[in-house]
Order: C-alpha cells, then sequence, then structure tokens
C-alpha cells in the first residue's frame, strides 16, 4: 500500500496540529475533519499541499479535497492523528451537548434525507437499468419486442421493483442513518405499499384507522417523503416505548406498543403530509421551468459544478427526485446536470490531451474518474478551481447544451449511472425524448472539448 504519512502529516500541520482534531471520516473524495478551533485551519496552505486538490468549510465540517484515493489516505491519517477510524479518541468536551440550532436545521434536513436515500441508489440504479433496457427495446424506441412478450414483461417487473416499493426502501434507509429500529421501520414502509391498504384506495371508499381515525387515500408507492417522515417519528417513540415497557416485556410488547401507536399516525397523518410535501415540491419544479422554461435549464447547466463545490446541490436532487416519483420524470435538474456532467468529460478530456509530464498523469486519473466512475469532485477541485479558463470553458459548454435540451422540452425519466451512462436516464420519455437529450449531452462534451483544445488553459500551474 502507497505510504501516505508525509500528506497526513502536512495536512494536520496546516489544520492546527492532532490536538485540534476531534473527529475524521471520509467520503468518495474528501477527508472530514471536525476541528476544535476552525481558525487554526490554514486553507490557502493546504491548496498548495502535493496531494491536496482543495479545501474548504462546509457548515462545521472541515473538508480536505484529496481524490478518489482518499479511502487509502483515511486509516494513515488516523494513526497518524491518533483517532480512531470510527470516532475521535479524545472527545471535545466543549461542545453544545446537543443542542437544538436553527441555523443548522436545513443542514440537519438535508443530511437526513440524503443520508437515507444514499444506502437505496444501488437499487434504483440497478432497477433503472431493466427500465432502460425495457424502453429501448420497446415501442418507445427501436420497437423490436412487443410488450406482451415474456421478455418484456420480466424486463418491466424487475424494473419497476425497485420503485413501486421505494417506501420500503427509503424505510430501511433512515432507519439505519437514524439508529432505530430496521425491522419496525421495514413495517411502516410495508404498509404505506400494502395490498389491503392499496384496495381500500382504489376503491375510493372512507376509512378509517381502528374505527377512530380518518385515514386519507393517498397511493404512496414509489413515495420518498412518506417514509422519511414515518421512521424520524419512529426513532422518537420507539426510544420512548423501549425505555418505559419492563425488561420481562420488553420481547413483545415494545414491538406491539411502537407500531400501535405508528399505524394511525403514519397512515392518517405522516403520510399524508409527506405526500403533500412530494406534490408541493414537483409543483414548485413546474412552475419554475414554465416560468424559465430553457433559461432555467441552461441555468443549472452552466452552475451544477459550482452547485457540487458548494452542496448546494443536495437538496436541489431531493426536489429533483421527488419530481420523477410523483410525475414520472423532471425536466430541469436531471437534465441539466446530465449535460453538465457530459460538458466536463469533454472538459477534462481535452485537458488531458494537451497536458504534459505529472499534469498528464493528473488529467489521466480525472478522465477515468468522471467518464468511468463518475466522480467530478476530482476534476472540479483539481481543475476547474485552479483554472479560471476551464471553468468558463465548463459553464459556458454545459450552460449551452442544457439550454438546447430545455428547447426541445427533454425530460430525465430513469435513474442511472453519473458516469459516460448517465444519458440512459432520458430513456422512458415519449417519442424522441432519448434522441434529444443525447443530442443535448453531446453539444455539451464537443464545445468543452473544442474550446479546450483549440484556446487552451492558463499557463500558471500547480503541483
Amino acid at each position: 500500500m502507497e505510504n501516505y504519512k508525509d500528506l497526513c502529516n502536512q495536512i494536520l500541520e496546516n489544520v492546527g496540529g492532532k490536538e485540534n482534531v476531534s473527529g475524521a471520516f471520509h467520503c468518495m473524495t474528501r477527508l472530514r475533519l471536525t476541528l476544535r478551533d476552525k481558525s487554526k485551519a490554514n486553507i490557502d496552505a493546504l491548496k498548495n499541499v502535493k496531494g491536496v486538490m482543495g479545501a474548504q468549510f462546509s457548515g462545521d465540517q472541515f473538508q480536505v479535497i484529496i481524490g478518489t484515493n482518499v479511502a487509502s489516505v483515511y486509516p494513515q491519517f488516523c494513526e497518524v492523528a491518533g483517532l480512531s477510524e470510527e470516532k475521535a479518541v479524545d472527545e471535545n468536551l466543549d461542545t453544545d451537548g446537543g443542542k437544538f440550532n436553527i441555523k443548522e436545521l436545513p443542514r440537519t434536513i438535508l443530511n437526513y434525507v440524503s443520508g437515507s436515500i444514499a444506502p437505496v441508489l444501488p437499487i434504483m440504479l440497478g432497477a433503472g437499468f431493466f427500465q432502460v433496457f425495457y424502453s429501448i427495446l420497446g415501442t418507445g424506441f427501436l420497437n423490436v419486442l412487443p410488450k406482451n412478450s415474456a421478455f418484456m414483461q420480466s424486463l418491466y417487473i424487475f424494473g419497476k421493483v425497485g420503485f413501486y416499493f421505494l417506501p420500503v426502501y427509503v424505510a430501511w434507509g433512515a432507519a439505519k442513518k437514524l439508529n432505530t429500529s430496521i425491522p419496525l421501520a421495514l413495517v411502516l414502509g410495508t404498509i404505506l405499499v400494502d395490498p389491503n391498504i392499496i384496495k381500500i384506495v382504489t376503491a375510493g371508499k372512507p376509512f378509517k384507522v381502528f374505527g377512530l381515525l380518518n385515514m386519507p387515500l393517498n397511493d404512496y408507492s414509489s413515495g420518498v417523503f412518506p417514509p422519511l417522515l414515518a421512521v424520524w417519528v419512529l426513532s422518537y417513540v420507539y426510544k420512548y416505548v423501549d425505555k418505559v415497557i419492563p425488561k420481562s416485556l420488553k420481547v413483545m410488547a415494545v414491538p406491539f406498543c411502537t407500531l400501535v401507536i405508528m399505524f394511525p399516525i403514519t397512515l392518517c397523518i405522516l403520510a399524508p403530509i409527506g405526500n403533500w410535501l412530494g406534490i408541493g415540491i414537483t409543483a414548485i419544479i413546474n412552475t419554475i421551468y414554465q416560468v424559465a422554461g430553457p433559461i432555467g435549464v441552461g441555468l443549472v447547466g452552466a452552475l451544477w459544478m459550482l452547485m457540487i463545490s458548494t452542496g448546494m446541490h443536495i437538496a436541489i436532487i431531493q426536489m429533483a427526485m421527488a419530481s420523477i416519483f410523483s410525475v414520472g420524470y423532471d425536466p430541469i435538474v436531471f437534465v441539466g446536470s446530465t449535460v453538465a456532467n457530459y460538458a466536463l468529460m469533454g472538459l477534462v478530456l481535452s485537458y488531458f490531451i494537451r497536458s504534459k509530464g505529472e499534469e498528464k498523469q493528473l488529467a489521466g486519473a480525472n478522465t477515468i474518474a468522471i467518464i468511468a466512475g463518475g466522480v467530478s469532485e476530482p476534476t472540479i477541485f483539481g481543475l476547474l478551481f485552479r483554472n479560471k479558463k476551464a471553468f468558463i470553458y465548463q459553464m459556458i459548454a454545459g450552460g449551452i447544451g442544457a439550454f438546447v435540451s430545455g428547447i426541445l422540452k427533454v425530460q430525465y425519466c430513469t435513474m442511472a449511472p453519473g458516469n459516460f451512462m448517465n444519458a440512459l436516464g432520458f430513456t422512458g420519455g415519449s417519442g424522441n425524448n432519448f434522441i434529444y437529450g443525447v443530442i443535448s449531452c453531446v453539444i455539451g462534451f464537443g464545445i468543452a472539448l473544442l474550446l479546450g483544445l483549440i484556446l487552451g488553459f492558463d499557463d500558471k500551474k500547480k503541483a
């Protein structure tokens, strides 16, 4: 294994030493630190450390952008810093004790939503490919096989199972995020798509839970917000019930009493609120699209990489996903971001072609990361933030390509990987949606590639 201890020591030196680090973990590309004294972080010095692509604060968290090899750096950093890989050895005793902070509420909500959905993404992506093949082979595109063939029916069933039962999957992810009872969370997710409940909703006849509370007749299949709200409340109810029930009765009484409370609350209050929330977010997106039209999509394409760098994309993605699950497509966010991703691929490819020596090695690694792995952060912090021309090229290419997709009324319908297969998300739409989506991506990719090759990049380079 490669030795990163010198890099780790330099990082520690520029964040105030190991005494100033109370915790550390990592994501796909970033080393995320909790600092006792944020003023001791020397961001400018860190950016010039070889192996560091950038550094920034995100709320109370200090992020050091390493790249795709951060998973190898992290264990050595914990060793050098004297930290456990799970949590800090020496906790900061000067914390606020978990007091509620209204300023942190938006970030807390976003962390909960994204942390609950992240474990579910492999399910959506895996099932999404079945939907992609169903759309390509069916009457919507190539018209190779009839819909009633056994093969097409199999694709349809396997594709839908990843989305119809989304409340169950999200409930599981939310329970993991909140560290509450996963079995009970799965029960709450299942009740939202239970066939008996679906029959009642389909029949349209009034129904009272336990004969007392009216249940709104909503279809929660493929819903995200109903299980998120239900599991959030479950985390408190389960903790309270587990606390008050005598130890000798816990095995049977805790799950029963918890569900007695949660079933009516979920079906009569929380799930309807979650459903209204999804409908409201979808209405907001559609209103923006109707007012801004292609310009709105173009702005997403032009500014998407900036949104990723600041973390703003997390909130916007949740809105777009709500739109897909509610009406079956998103006309703005995923459309613009997909075109922006292809523009970034074209840009990093042109940089790889023009670069030499050590810069070429870095460019090659970034090219593979974004095209094959769909990881954009190394390129954002390693190229765009260090090269003004590159950022301008990216904004121009992403903006123009996304603007064209807005004019062509492209819709993003299926969850697809963020790598070179990202355009598969345009399958499943009506008419020439997939073709128009691919055209927009080619435009973004081509403009970025040509701008980079013809106009070149800044001469100033950093190690």
